[in-house]
């Protein structure tokens, strides 16, 4: 690196606290699966100091804070603070998000059981969503929301605010789109969307019955 066109050289010291800073910034919680995804050119063991250090100075905390992250894991202190408060948070809204999404743990390559990542908790192909509540995920959808799958373990009201959030995700303007659009649901679980005990939740959340699929019109305007 020359000096006066990238700006001064810096050792892997510097940084590695400045990759530590940065991801702590990004993420709130740092393990070495992020080391992984991304590989940087400083070693996981430099930044690991760096993050080391942080902790001694009282700026981070180490612990085990999320299930099925592996080896140590860093994080802020608001960071802690806000998955206690959001476990325990009745009024919780569902959050949906693109499966691709830096935000999505579920995406990392970790090693780790079915229970810690489970098969819905990866859906498939181009546009591939995740609806989560409370830090679990509760629908996975494929397709533009026209596979469907519900976690086994989702209450009612999960299932009903997760509908509300992932339509409106789905109703978001496309740009460029002026003509209108149907979203459809064709299957929930595998099985034929109107056949699911679920579809009560969408037919709620605007959508009406056509045959064994779920339909509803959205006029997306010109964009």
């Amino acid at each position: 690196m020359t000096p006066g066109i990238f700006g001064p050289a810096r050792d892997d010291e510097a940084r590695a606290e400045t990759i530590a800073r940065q991801w702590l910034e990004r993420y709130a919680i740092v393990t070495r699966d992020w080391w992984r995804r991304e590989r940087p050119a400083v070693s996981w063991r430099a930044i690991y100091r760096e993050l080391r250090r942080l902790e001694l100075r009282g700026e981070v905390r180490r612990g085990y804070f999320v299930r099925g992250l592996a080896g140590a894991q860093f994080a802020t202190a608001s960071a802690v603070d806000a998955l206690r408060e959001v476990a325990d948070d009745v009024t919780a809204p569902a959050i949906t998000m693109s499966a691709s999404d830096p935000a999505n743990a579920y995406a990392l390559p970790l090693e780790v059981s079915d229970e810690d990542r489970p098969a819905w908790a990866r859906p498939r192909g181009r546009g591939a969503l995740l609806v989560t509540r409370r830090g679990r995920v509760i629908i996975a959808a494929e397709g533009r929301g026209r596979r469907v799958t519900v976690t086994p373990s989702a209450s009612e009201e999960d299932v009903g605010l997760g509908v509300e959030s992932l339509l409106s995700h789905l109703m978001l303007p496309v740009p460029g789109a002026s003509r209108r659009h149907d979203l459809e649901i064709e299957s929930i679980d595998g099985a034929a969307a109107t056949k699911s005990p679920h579809s009560a939740a969408f037919v709620a959340a605007g959508f009406r019955r056509d045959g064994l699929t779920l339909r509803k019109a959205v006029d997306f305007g010109t964009r």
